[in-house]
Parts: C-alpha cells; sequence; structure tokens
C-alpha cells in the first residue's frame, strides 16, 4: 500500500480500519456472550453509554461486520443473527417498527397499524432466526412526553419478551435516564462505558497502532511525548477525534509531499475542536481511562 498512487493511500487512511483497542474490547466480548446465549424470558441487555465520537457506533457496526446474514443456496431463508437500526428522533413505536423491518428489507405498508407491522417483526425475526438487536441513539428516546416516552419503553421490553431477542443500545450519558427510568426495563441491561482517552498509555498504543496502519513513507513517531500531547489536546480526549485528527493530518501530509505527521503540520491543519463544534454541553463527571 505504501507504493500506491497518492489517492488511493488516502482514500485508505480515511476508509479507516478497526483497532482492538481500550473499552470497545470489552464490548465485544459482551456481546459476543449475548449472540451465544440461549433465548430466555428474561435476556441480558447491554447499554453502551459515552459521548459523542466515544466509538459507540463504530462497535455496533464492527459486531454486525462479524456477523453479517448467511445467504445459503438451498434454505429457503437467510439467517440473520445481528440487525442493526438507529433508534427514531422521537419515541414513537410505529416510527421504531419501521426502522426494523426496513433493516429487515421487508416491504410494509406506511399507513399500516402499528399491530400489523409488530406481527410482520415477530414473524421476520422467527423466519431469519434475529438474536441480536441493536440500537443506536437510544438517548432520542428522551424527545418526547413522558407517556410517549413510557410507552416506548414498554414496546421495547415486549420486543425483547415475545421474541427471545437481546438488545444492545447505545447512547450519550442521557441514555442512563432514558432506560433506567423504568426500573423494570433497567435492571435487564448491563451498563459498559466508553469513557475519555486521558491515559497516555492507552493513547500512546492507539497512536502507535494508527501509525503502522497509515502508509506514509517516513516516520512519525505519533507516540512521542511531543507529538502524544499535542493530538489529546487538539482533539480532546475524544476518541472519534484522535483518529480524524491523525487520519486528516495523514492525508495533508501527502498531500504536501512531506510523507510523515509532523508538529507543524498538525498545528496548521484546519481543525475545529470538539467542544466547540457542540451546541450544548452535557452535565455530569464521566469516567476517564
Amino acid at each position: 500500500m505504501i507504493d500506491a498512487p497518492d489517492a488511493e493511500r488516502q482514500n485508505a487512511i480515511l476508509m479507516g480500519s478497526w483497532m482492538s483497542l481500550g473499552p470497545s474490547v470489552k464490548a465485544l466480548e459482551f456481546m459476543e456472550f449475548l449472540l451465544r446465549h440461549p433465548p430466555s424470558t428474561r435476556p441480558p441487555n447491554l447499554l453502551l453509554i459515552g459521548d459523542s465520537h466515544s466509538g459507540k457506533s463504530t462497535v455496533l457496526e464492527h459486531f454486525l461486520s462479524l456477523h453479517g446474514p448467511v445467504v445459503s443456496p438451498e434454505a429457503e431463508t437467510s439467517v440473520v443473527d445481528v440487525v442493526v437500526i438507529t433508534c427514531p428522533p422521537e419515541p414513537k413505536i410505529k416510527a421504531l417498527y419501521m426502522s426494523i423491518l426496513d433493516a429487515l428489507l421487508v416491504p410494509y405498508k406506511p399507513n399500516a397499524e402499528e399491530g400489523a407491522m409488530y406481527s410482520q417483526i415477530k414473524l421476520m425475526f422467527r423466519k431469519v432466526s434475529v438474536k441480536v438487536l441493536l440500537i443506536d441513539e437510544i438517548n432520542n428516546t428522551l424527545q418526547g412526553p413522558p407517556l410517549r416516552q413510557r410507552q416506548f419503553r414498554n414496546a421495547l421490553k415486549n420486543l425483547a419478551h415475545d421474541t427471545k431477542v437481546r438488545m444492545v443500545t447505545a447512547g450519550t450519558y442521557d441514555a442512563l435516564n432514558a432506560l433506567t427510568i423504568d426500573e423494570q426495563l433497567g435492571s435487564r441491561f448491563e451498563t459498559m462505558y466508553m469513557p475519555r482517552w486521558k491515559s497516555d498509555k492507552e493513547v500512546g498504543t492507539l497512536l502507535a497502532t494508527m501509525e503502522k496502519r497509515i502508509p506514509l513513507k517516513k516516520p512519525s513517531d505519533l507516540k512521542s511525548v511531543a507529538m502524544l500531547r499535542l493530538v489529546q489536546d487538539r482533539a480532546e480526549d475524544s476518541l472519534g477525534d484522535i483518529c480524524s485528527l491523525v487520519r486528516n493530518a495523514a492525508v495533508k501530509a501527502i498531500d504536501t509531499g512531506d510523507e510523515q505527521i509532523t508538529e507543524a503540520l498538525i498545528n496548521d491543519l484546519v481543525w475545529t475542536p470538539p467542544s466547540k463544534r457542540r451546541r450544548s454541553v452535557q452535565p455530569g463527571v464521566q469516567p476517564a481511562i
């Protein structure tokens, strides 16, 4: 790859690749446990909590990539172990059902009753053997009146009970309130955090791993104390922003012909710190690695 054309190298850099580091490893291990767990009346579930750009969605996407649909020429239907959706912007049950049917590529009538859609979902979950349902942005359940929020949570409980599917939900710290406000529902979820990357050792390992995978022709020594501090400062300890900053810098290093990431290049990079991009700051103290 290092001898590939510039455009090809830059595309590979921006595409990125999965890195088994930090809390994502434990999250994936638990998700594999959920996949293997036999159907039960009270199935275990997982709630992934973290700031925006903390790697939650990447974990869900990677798990889905590991367990994509299995199509057998001999079988009448595919086996779909894992289904992923994004929680509707508002806690509307019909929107939830439509998202699930869309993910399953099942046609439906938009004006159909909720009950009819729910029956379709239960039928398809059995037909294609769905075991785990991934729901991103679960904090969206708070975007509505209390009654609608309660009805939405009840819909999730009923879905888990009726289909025996295990759920992995992901969201910001508000997601804790979204689920745990219902004691019965909240007790069914194990909680894992995707904290900020403040540990020098963890960030150093991350940067060293990224440097090995980035096809630049000269070494950048990203894990050096000076570079580590600079990257942490500009990315504000956010995993997603650390990765984006390094990738953007690598692309620029190819453009300039320098073929290495330097402090000067990072300082000159067009980059807005995460705190200045946020429209609002979420209160509360987040755990750190």
